[in-house]
């Protein structure tokens, strides 16, 4: 990457549990460069939100560097953080709980701007808010209203427009959009993309539905306990997922067009937990495609082509031309194992 604005190297993020930790992130690393929307999918539970949380200082970061705009971020509390903090902005999924009940709409989006810029005249701050509310699609005469009297729509742009009230860079959007109806989802979509455009912004866009990331993501990183397994441009991954956890996640959208799922798309049983996770791939326990090899190393996230990443034996070893998986892991051929799979 030429123009990397956030770049997260190694990230881990490990919480003190009985009887063993919980290693919610396990070395993470990805790039979002200027401009660009990277999505960040998986199931609930696969360290999405911990990775947001820890880019913004929320939980301290076990292991890893994280760097945005070439220099190292310094944690919660440490001089240079606050500073970073107008550059670097989060919209959370809940905006009832995001927002100060006893505040106008008004003040909740000025606050932001009197706390970064103190000097700055009272009327100046209303009046940058004021038109903050419009670029997000609110009526002015809202200002004076409270959270409550407000639609859950209306209180998330709040949200977008007290984000942008610090002129950022980029945006982390967890479950942004996640707990509206699908027509109000629609429209906050529409405007993350043309705020994208006329703000020059770049997002890290968090979910867990598939539905969305393609109309708002230039790139996607597909995480499963902790790790990420899959990395790639997003017409490329959607069109032809590699991973077999990707096809898992593709094949369970809702599709009225849909034909059955084919057996190989499937996963099987339940995530294990991030304290305890398998020896191996980690998604070895569920994987249709598993391997002798799979339960005994961890797979890396090599480069499949270009831009593309991915983290499975089986993807590697067709992408050095194998035809005998003898030759890579010491165990069966590929095309033994997808027959003995269609037999099952």
């Amino acid at each position: 990457m030429t123009d990397a604005l956030l770049e997260v190297r190694n990230l881990s993020v490990h919480f003190p549990a009985a009887p063993r930790p919980v290693r919610a992130v396990d070395g993470a690393s990805f790039t979002i460069e200027r401009g660009e929307t990277l999505a960040l999918v998986g199931e609930s539970g696969c360290g999405k939100s911990t990775i947001a949380r820890a880019i913004m200082g929320l939980v301290p970061a076990t292991a890893g560097d994280l760097r945005f705009d070439g220099a190292a971020m310094p944690p919660l509390g440490e001089p240079g953080r606050r500073a970073l903090l107008s550059r670097l902005q989060m919209i959370f999924q809940d905006p009832d709980a995001s927002l100060n009940p006893r505040l106008t709409i008004l003040s909740s989006i000025a606050e932001p701007i009197e706390i970064t810029e103190p000097r700055l005249p009272r009327k100046e701050r209303e009046e940058r808010a004021l038109s903050l509310m419009s670029d997000v699609g609110l009526d002015r005469t809202l200002g004076g209203r409270y959270p409550h009297e407000l639609s859950g729509g209306q209180r998330q742009r709040v949200c977008i427009a007290r984000a942008l009230a610090v002129r950022p860079e980029l945006l982390v959007c967890d479950e942004a959009v996640s707990a509206l109806d699908v027509s109000i989802q629609a429209q906050i979509l529409n405007l993350l993309v043309d705020l994208r455009e006329r703000f020059a912004l770049s997002y890290l866009f968090i979910t867990h539905d598939l539905r969305v990331v393609r109309h708002v993501a230039t790139r996607v990183a597909v995480m499963y306990l902790g790790q990420i397994v899959e990395l790639g441009p997003t017409d490329a991954l959607f069109d032809a997922p590699r991973h077999p956890y990707t096809r898992a996640l593709l094949a369970a959208v809702p599709s009225l067009a849909k034909a059955a799922v084919p057996q190989r798309a499937r996963a099987r049983g339940d995530i294990p937990s991030p304290s305890n996770p398998p020896i191996g791939c980690r998604f070895h326990t569920r994987c249709p495609e598993v391997f002798d090899r799979c339960s005994k190393e961890e797979p890396s996230l090599f480069e499949l082509t270009g831009e593309r990443r991915c983290r499975c034996f089986l993807v590697e070893a067709e992408r050095i031309g194998a035809t005998n998986l003898a030759s890579a892991s010491g165990v069966i051929t590929a095309e033994a194992n997808r027959a003995d799979l269609g037999k099952r």
